[in-house]
């Protein structure tokens, strides 16, 4: 009978675990932990994530139902006799400590479960072991809040909860009236589930550069695995919407100081055993500890891209720690060296978005860095909630290249799409513009463009013309490439229904047409799209072409030159 691996909640890139556990040669066994906090949607959507990610796990695995009664858990995980228990989530922690230590077995120490968990009592134990700190303290009213910001005489604060998940009830206030509206706000929300104690933290607000230690420990020695950069946008109402997370791939000046002060940090907190996702803000006075969470990283990312950028992966290098001391020793000692540039971009939703289809997908799809794309709310909720954290965004889509101004250059024009032209990120089944009343004339826009030899036309109202070749969509896929020019005709509510649809028929059509060959579209099918003629440049700085001066004259022809 093989050895039970425990992992305590099991959703994110912690059920990375399961296969890592199963690759080993050990059994996974889920425990499902009821130790959420937030309020009652908060909580819903936490339970709505771990039982989706549950549907995808081997039917085979066994899982130990969420129970209130911590002694039934701790009989039933006593009676599989596992060799090591393990977070595989931030609300997984607290259960994990405590099995753990009930079971004599490896893990963090409970005296120090607080400093691991939550916000506030973390920054007393930097304080406490002399390293550099965030002032704070946790409000119970708005006077308390309007007390505390006048006595640190700082103009910048942050609000959070003392506990959650991502940037779950942060608001960053820039004056007095804007931290006591956000102060009001949370209290408001009775976050704390478990106590009556309030859970609403102000905290001096530290301006910097934002970036993700990600470390392993065994028995107290720490291990780097990997470092990321944060860029974040402030959103209207005070939160901070993430918009990318990039790989550091070469360490420069202020990285030293950063990671030996996150081993101290991991140090003071009391973490022996495990993964620590550390959250560090880099300023005029060097690093800075935001949080920690006490399992890996978040953003779902899949194994094998993580794998691609850093040669390693995290659940992994943590199970390492556990199995395989002398393996982890020898990591220990080898170089700092990422192998490909990553990112992973968040969609930030500006508004409520009603999404039936997730055009963004084919979009993605056309990148040079892509790697893989989740959209997952699309198709669960007819409008998407305009993004307030992480778990609100729109989706995450995986990016990694070998050249990292690739990855730079694609994650702007991702954010420029999200800010200025979200609509044709994610979309209703309506067809936007209107149809056109002028007619298509085919042999007009052939003379308008000088067409010459072999002309492709992908169009949903003709059938044949003289002179070229006319596909439909059923036709498209199989039509040979290599045609000097192809001419877009689509007109039809059919046809701009499904935009998702729409876009992968268009890229494949461009690349039907040579290196070197043109596209054109007339005002009859560009109208036709979310921002019309913008949006047709965007598909075709997308598709990889190059946007050509339009004819001059009275043509109102968009021309674009395959590269």
């Amino acid at each position: 009978m093989k050895k039970k691996i425990v992992l305590v909640e099991c959703w994110s890139t912690g059920a990375n675990y399961v296969e890592d556990i199963l690759k080993r040669g050990y059994e996974p066994v889920i425990v499902e932990a009821s130790d959420y906090i937030g309020t009652e949607a908060d909580v819903a959507l936490f339970r709505q994530i771990r039982d989706f990610t549950q549907k995808k796990l081997p039917p085979d695995v066994k899982i130990i139902r969420e129970n209130p009664d911590y002694n039934e858990i701790l009989r039933q995980v006593r009676e599989i006799q596992p060799l090591h228990i393990i977070a595989g989530s931030e609300f997984g922690v607290g259960l994990t400590v405590r099995l753990a230590h009930d079971l004599g077995l490896p893990g963090n120490p409970i005296e120090r479960l607080s400093a691991m968990t939550q916000k506030d009592a973390m920054h007393e134990a930097l304080k406490a072991h002399g390293l550099r700190y965030i002032r704070g303290k946790i409000v119970n009213s708005v006077q308390e809040a309007a007390d505390f910001y006048d006595e640190i005489g700082a103009e910048g604060i942050v609000v959070k909860r003392t506990r959650g998940a991502a940037t779950q009830g942060l608001h960053l206030c820039d004056n007095r009236e804007d931290m006591l509206k956000a102060v009001e706000t949370e209290l408001k929300k009775h976050v704390s589930i478990s106590t009556e104690k309030s859970d609403v933290l102000l905290q001096e607000r530290i301006n910097g550069r934002e970036f993700i230690v990600n470390t392993v420990s065994l028995n107290g020695e720490h291990r780097l695995v990997s470092i990321w950069e944060y860029d974040k946008v402030k959103m209207p109402n005070g939160t901070n919407a993430y918009n990318y997370a990039e790989t550091v791939n070469e360490l420069t000046i202020g990285h030293s100081r950063l990671i030996r002060y996150a081993f101290e940090v991991a140090d003071a907190i009391g973490i022996k055993y495990g993964p620590v996702h550390g959250e560090y803000m880099i300023d005029e006075k060097g690093p800075v500890l935001i949080e920690v969470n006490c399992r890996p990283m978040g953003g779902s990312m899949p194994r094998q891209f993580v794998d691609m950028a850093f040669g390693q992966h995290e659940t992994d290098s943590a199970l390492e720690a556990y199995l395989d001391p002398e393996g982890f020793a020898l990591k220990k000692q080898q170089l700092y060296r990422p192998l490909r540039k990553a990112a992973l971009k968040f969609f930030i939703l500006p508004d409520d978005t009603p999404a039936d289809t997730a055009p963004i997908l084919s979009i993605s799809r056309q990148l040079k860095s892509y790697y893989q794309g989740s959209f997952d709310r699309v198709g669960r909720e007819t409008v998407l909630a305009k993004t307030r954290d992480v778990e609100t965004a729109g989706g995450v889509v995986y990016m990694i290249h070998d050249n990292d101004k690739v990855v730079k250059r694609e994650l702007k024009l991702l954010h420029t799409l999200e800010m200025k032209y979200p609509r044709i990120l994610f979309h209703n089944l309506q067809p936007e513009g209107q149809k056109s009343e002028e007619n298509f004339d085919l042999p007009k826009i052939m003379d308008m463009a000088a067409c010459h030899g072999a002309t492709l036309v992908f169009s949903d109202n003709l059938t044949q013309a003289e002179g070229v070749t006319v596909v439909n969509t059923d036709d498209l896929q199989d039509v040979y490439d290599g045609f000097d020019q192809g001419i877009l005709d689509l007109q039809e509510d059919t046809s701009f229904k499904d935009l998702e649809s729409l876009l992968q028929q268009i890229f494949t059509f461009f690349r039907k047409v040579r290196q070197g060959g043109r596209i054109i579209v007339a005002e009859t099918t560009y109208r036709r799209l979310p921002y019309g003629m913008d949006g047709m440049d965007i598909l075709a700085k997308l598709g990889g072409l190059r946007i050509e001066v339009p004819p001059s004259g009275k043509s109102s022809l968009l021309v674009a030159t395959v590269l």
